[in-house]
C-alpha cells in the first residue's frame, strides 16, 4: 500500500525506513547489570508484547505500509518476573477474567508482585497468573522465540524509530544483553514523550490515547487518510499504540509548521 504524506516526509528527514513500535514489558526482579525501572526499584523491563510496522519510502518519493507486526516472548528463564496484568496485555476476554479474579486477591500491587515479594501462600497465584497468560490462544499463536530479536535488530538498526519514552529501548538492549545478542542503535530516536509536558497543558494528559484522541480531529486531511489504514484499537495493545504513537508525531510536525 502507497502512501503520500508531507507531515511523513519532513518527520523522516533524509531517512528512507521508518519503524514505528511499542512494547509491554516483563516486569523482572534484580537489576544488577541491567538498566532499572528507575533508581527506586531494584526491577528492569523486557519485552513481553512488540507490536508495530515498517514504512518503507519507494523510488517514486511515496511511502510503502508493510511488515505489521505483532510478537509475544516468553519470559527470560530463571529470571524472577511480576504478575501480568489484562490490563496490559492481549489475552482473550476469559483469560483476562481469570488473571482479574487472581489479581484481585493479590497482597500487593500487580506489577510489585514477585516471587521475591509475595508471601509463600500466594506464589501459586502468580504462577497460574503466567501460565495463563504465556497458554492464552492471542498470545501463543503470535509466539516468538528469543532469536526473534536478531530479526527485529535488523530491521530496527537500520531505521528512525518513533516510540513515545525510552522504556520500549531500555527493554530492548536488556533484552539482547540476557540472550547475548549484538545490540545496534537505530539511524535516529523520535521520541514524541518529548511533547509531554504541551501535551499536558493542550489535551490534559500525556498519555498516549489521550494525546492521540485529543489531536485527532485537528489532523490534516493527509493524515486523516492514514487512519483509515492504520490499526488503531484499543490502548495497550502494542500495534494499536504504535499506530496512536505515529499519528501523535504526525500532529507534532503538523502543529511545528
Amino acid at each position: 500500500m502507497k502512501i503520500s504524506n508531507s507531515y511523513l516526509d519532513t518527520l523522516a528527514s533524509s531517512h528512507d525506513k521508518i519503524l514505528v513500535f511499542d512494547c509491554e514489558f516483563w516486569h523482572v526482579f534484580g537489576s544488577s547489570g541491567f538498566i532499572p525501572i528507575d533508581v527506586t526499584r531494584n526491577e528492569f523491563f523486557m519485552p513481553r508484547e512488540v507490536g508495530g510496522f515498517i514504512l518503507q519510502k519507494t523510488k517514486d518519493g511515496q511511502w510503502s505500509y508493510k511488515k505489521e507486526f505483532f510478537v509475544t516472548l516468553h519470559p527470560p528463564k530463571g529470571k524472577d518476573v511480576s504478575f501480568v496484568s489484562s490490563e496490559y496485555s492481549s489475552v482473550t476476554s476469559k483469560t483476562a477474567d481469570l488473571m482479574d479474579a487472581y489479581q484481585g486477591v493479590l497482597s500487593k500491587p500487580w506489577a510489585s508482585s514477585f516471587l521475591n515479594t509475595l508471601p509463600e501462600e500466594q506464589h501459586g497465584l502468580l504462577l497460574e497468573d503466567i501460565k495463563l497468560y504465556l497458554n492464552d490462544p492471542n498470545i501463543k499463536q503470535a509466539h516468538k522465540p528469543p532469536s526473534w530479536l536478531k530479526t527485529f535488530i535488523n530491521e530496527y538498526k537500520d531505521s528512525l524509530i518513533v516510540v513515545k519514552g525510552d522504556k520500549d529501548i531500555d527493554a530492548l538492549k536488556n533484552a539482547c544483553k540476557v540472550y547475548d545478542i549484538p545490540y545496534s542503535p537505530p539511524k535516529n530516536v523520535i521520541d514524541i514523550a518529548e511533547w509531554n509536558i504541551t501535551s499536558r497543558r493542550k489535551c490534559g494528559t500525556a498519555r498516549l490515547d489521550g494525546t492521540y484522541k485529543c489531536v485527532k480531529p485537528l489532523l490534516a486531511s493527509e493524515t486523516k487518510e492514514l487512519l483509515k489504514i492504520l490499526p488503531i484499537g484499543e490502548a495497550h495493545d502494542p500495534l494499536s499504540d504504535a499506530a496512536m504513537t505515529l499519528i501523535v508525531a504526525l500532529y507534532i510536525i503538523q502543529r511545528e509548521e
